[in-house]
């Protein structure tokens, strides 16, 4: 006898469930945050907010702490109440230039 035998049809239907996702290929079909307490799931909005709290940000530095597109996020932030200061400034390119991109400040007590 196999293994697969010596278990009953609801086991092998939770291990093929477990083994085949939704495409159909083979690994788990836990996707995203299913599983994790809802506390523990920190939005790019929020983890921005609160590098902001403590220091400006431009877009260059801002993909350091996963946002690819800061102007977006400063879009939403602004649309949830948030005030922000900005100004550009240049920084320089991998071409030997400069680019011109905008450096975000979150304005306190607003």
């Amino acid at each position: 006898m196999t293994s697969e035998t010596q278990i009953g049809p609801a086991a092998r239907r939770v291990r093929s469930d477990h083994n085949t996702n939704q495409s159909g290929r083979s690994g788990s079909t836990n996707q995203g945050n299913e599983g994790r307490p809802a506390t523990c799931q920190v939005t790019k909005k929020d983890a921005i907010l609160a590098v902001l709290r403590i220091r400006s940000l431009n877009r260059f530095e801002a993909e350091q702490h996963g946002d690819h597109c800061l102007h977006s996020t400063i879009s939403e932030l602004r649309n949830d109440g948030h005030r922000f200061h900005d100004e550009w400034e240049l920084v320089p390119n991998r071409f030997g230039g400069e680019t011109r991109v905008k450096r975000y400040y979150l304005v306190r007590g607003a």
